[in-house]
């Protein structure tokens, strides 16, 4: 497996293919760190298409190939928030399908499906208490299960830094979320 810095320097000499390899290192990431943002999986999709089209385009302004892991992460973040100032795409309701399915006998019990509806959002609204950066490494960490130093490249800080915003993540979210906490 070739290095980041190697695939970044053949991109940059227009290697479609070597470009292809950084898109399947660090779509996981990028997709994470556009939904920790935006909060929406298709518009977080989108959003990612746009930032690896964008850096594409970019490749050659990129002084240090070995930083290309955070030079992606500001173009993410930059075009997720905004497609947030954008506003929110017109999106088709589930909730016919999921009356439809129930109708059917296919869907989960009522009040399962409430509960489990009102804990994410419980887990959306004390997510979108903490700073965009500690959002984005809760997501990172939790949903996509990066190292603090993973974490630190794409967010441009360091490890210790990402360790320290992760624990003042748990703090604040254990406090929002304590009715939902066993202690």
């Amino acid at each position: 497996m070739e290095t980041t810095s190697h695939l970044v320097t053949r991109a940059q000499a227009g290697d479609a293919a070597a470009f292809g390899e950084l898109i399947a290192q660090h779509e996981r990431a990028a997709l994470a760190l556009a939904y920790a943002t935006v909060r929406e999986a298709s518009t977080a999709g989108d959003v990612v298409q746009d930032a690896f089209l964008r850096a594409w385009q970019k490749i050659g302004e990129l002084q240090d190939a070995g930083r290309f892991g955070a030079w992606l992460g500001r173009i993410v973040r930059n075009m997720a928030t905004d497609a947030v100032r954008r506003g929110p795409r017109p999106t088709e309701s589930l909730d016919d399908d999921r009356h439809a399915a129930t109708t059917r006998g296919t869907a989960p019990a009522a009040d399962e499906h409430r509960e489990r509806r009102e804990l994410r959002q419980s887990i959306d609204a004390a997510l979108a208490t903490l700073d965009e950066l500690s959002r984005c490494a809760v997501v990172l960490r939790y949903f996509e299960d990066l190292s603090s130093k993973e974490i630190g490249d794409l967010l441009d800080l360091s490890p210790a830094a990402v360790d320290m915003r992760l624990s003042r993540a748990r703090t604040q979210l254990r406090e929002r979320m304590s009715e939902y906490v066993n202690t």
